[in-house]
């Protein structure tokens, strides 16, 4: 088989590709937790949910967070991502029998990425489905179990006393949500992706979060500026942006930067789950129960959103698809105008795009 030959005005240079901000985003991912669990195991009064020393110098998961999120979104933003044409020639090299382009996953439409959904996000649905179950059940357990000590046979306390309403319907919204994502992963697995009713349902997901906030706002949760709670928040804050946009950009109704602050918050939501849970776990195997007391337990389901938001993202750095191109005939010349060329053998293009589904992370 000959190899592939491009004419040199056809090649256009990429200063660097989006998918970069892959290493991006875990690069930052691993020196914002480190960041954090320093701060955590140095700085922080958890009697109090305060810092013991509250200037700005001291706070290292802050400068982390924010230089980090500001480089993930230039790469993002300066990035590039483009198709690529392969011109197959016969072996005498004068007539060019057949074309064809690689086209890049941030170039493709929703529906074709829809059908492109690795079944890992599938998977990760269950699970995160799974994750909010059990947080649901740790609750409202703690809460029949603290009536049960209280309750005497002179004053019976009801098993659910003390559930206020908005607590009730934060668990409905729970409730649905998982029904959503056991749907989603159901639908991810056969193929479907999401349906116009997953992304519908998808929005309780942000009313869940952000009624979440306001239960923690409504409890003074949220004790000062320093306080792990707002690590909590900023992560319900980022889900749900980021589900607000997935909702979006699988049900059809994508504007110009959708996918961008698709990709961007599932970053950002990912990152603040991490550094908002992973540290607590390792404090629980570096401080003894004096000194941590008054740490809340890290939330299952706030676990699950650290990958959960990055497997459904990874769809765009999935593989190239496959396309055989129609002749097109200017002045002799045959031009395909913003894409970008490439010399691979034939044999290695069919072989790494002949999977439209995989995930090429």
């Amino acid at each position: 088989m000959s190899k592939a030959n491009v004419k040199p005005y056809e090649q256009k240079r990429v200063l660097f590709d989006k998918k970069l901000s892959v290493p991006a985003y875990l690069l930052v991912l691993v020196i914002a937790v480190i960041a954090r669990t320093v701060q955590l195991q140095t700085n922080m009064d958890f009697g109090s949910g305060k810092y013991i020393d509250s200037s700005l110098a001291k706070n290292y998961g802050f400068w982390a967070l924010a230089i980090g999120f500001i480089f993930i979104f230039l790469v993002l933003f300066l990035g590039q991502s483009r198709d690529k044409i392969v011109n197959k020639k016969t072996d005498d090299q004068k007539d060019i029998e057949s074309s064809c382009v690689l086209m890049n996953p941030m170039r493709l439409d929703a529906e074709r990425l829809n059908k492109k959904i690795s079944p890992k996000a599938g998977a990760f649905m269950f699970i995160m489905a799974f994750l909010t179950v059990f947080d649901i059940f740790l609750e409202l357990s703690s809460v029949v179990s603290r009536n049960d000590e209280l309750s005497t046979e002179a004053v019976p306390v009801s098993a659910f006393a003390g559930v206020s309403v908005l607590d009730w319907i934060i668990y409905v919204c729970a409730v649905i949500t998982v029904i959503t994502f056991i749907s989603l992963g159901a639908n991810i697995l056969k193929g479907d992706g999401f349906t116009r009713g997953n992304c519908v349902f998808l929005s309780v997901f942000a009313i869940w979060k952000l009624l979440q906030i306001f239960s923690m706002i409504n409890k003074g949760e949220i004790i000062g500026a320093y306080s792990e709670k707002i690590y909590i928040m900023l992560t319900d804050m980022a889900s749900a942006a980021f589900f607000i946009y997935a909702a979006k950009f699988f049900g059809g109704f994508e504007k110009k930067h959708t996918r961008f602050w698709l990709i961007m918050f599932g970053y950002m939501a990912s990152i603040l789950a991490a550094v908002s849970t992973l540290p607590r776990y390792i404090i629980y195997f570096t401080k003894s129960y004096e000194e941590r007391y008054g740490m809340s337990t890290p939330s299952t389901s706030e676990v699950g959103i650290i990958f959960i938001t990055v497997v459904i993202t990874a769809v765009f750095w999935s593989s190239y698809e496959y396309r055989v191109m129609p002749k097109l005939e200017i002045a002799g010349k045959r031009r395909w105008r913003g894409i970008t060329s490439t010399t691979d053998e034939m044999e290695s293009i069919d072989e790494e795009a002949g999977s439209t589904g995989g995930d090429n992370n």
